[in-house]
């Protein structure tokens, strides 16, 4: 795997021609979870999938579409137009640099719109390979294989992994509330969830985020090659 850490010249001296990209968000996750969950997940989903692919792991974005949490001091979002823009000249400059496949992981749901920006970007850049990591898939495989129900928002499956990975950075007062049917409703969230939970974050457990991360992690990498995998000709375009 390689990284920013590296320089330039051991990046092309390498001949490393796929880039995983982890998309982040800063946005409200209830009374016990930093604004950076969302990124914090994400990172080391990306780090494992850059180490399985022999890939350039590029530095994670921290921002992504979260107007639905706005109504919580402390969010930052991008608007689509802006997201499109710096997807657009990430692809670009992975392009020019002379990579030919770029993997975007986010676990936020609010990105999964990356995935749509994806086609036109192929087209424009028909050197280059675009995936977008279907997380939601994953998790759900993921979660239940570990016993902890799906993840919605600021809940027990997102504060236990949390607590398996920065346990410092969980506080000591959760605030539980049932998710409604059907998910949050954007844009009024605040109206639904006053303290930005949808779920049970009491319910937690470093225990529970372990046996998460023990699933989801083969997970994603199983997915994301298998969507690299080139059915016209039956050969891997990974190594």
């Amino acid at each position: 795997m390689f990284s920013a850490e590296n320089t330039w010249n051991e990046i092309e001296d390498s001949g490393v021609m796929v880039a995983v990209v982890p998309i982040g968000a800063t946005e409200q996750h209830g009374t016990n979870l930093p604004l950076s969950t969302d990124t914090l997940l994400a990172v080391p989903l990306a780090e494992a999938l850059a180490e399985r692919l022999g890939a350039y792991l590029v530095p994670q974005m921290p921002f992504g579409q979260s107007e639905g949490w706005l109504a919580y001091p402390g969010t930052v979002s991008l608007s689509t137009d802006t997201l499109r823009a710096v997807i657009g000249d990430i692809v670009r400059s992975l392009a020019v640099n002379g990579f030919t496949m770029v993997v975007f992981l986010s676990v936020h749901g609010g990105n999964d719109i990356i995935a749509d920006m994806l086609g036109p970007l192929e087209e424009a850049y028909p050197s280059v390979r675009l995936i977008y990591a279907d997380m939601v898939r994953v998790f759900e495989k993921a979660t239940t294989a570990a016993g902890v129900p799906m993840a919605v928002h600021a809940d027990e499956c997102e504060a236990s992994m949390l607590l398996a990975l920065h346990g410092e950075l969980v506080g000591p007062h959760p605030t539980d509330n049932p998710a409604p049917p059907g998910g949050y409703p954007r844009g009024r969230a605040r109206d639904v969830s006053p303290r930005g939970s949808f779920g049970e974050p009491s319910k937690a457990t470093k225990a529970k985020g372990q046996r998460i991360w023990d699933a989801i992690v083969p997970m994603i990498v199983a997915d994301v090659v298998e969507q690299l995998f080139d059915g016209r000709d039956g050969k891997s375009q990974i190594a």
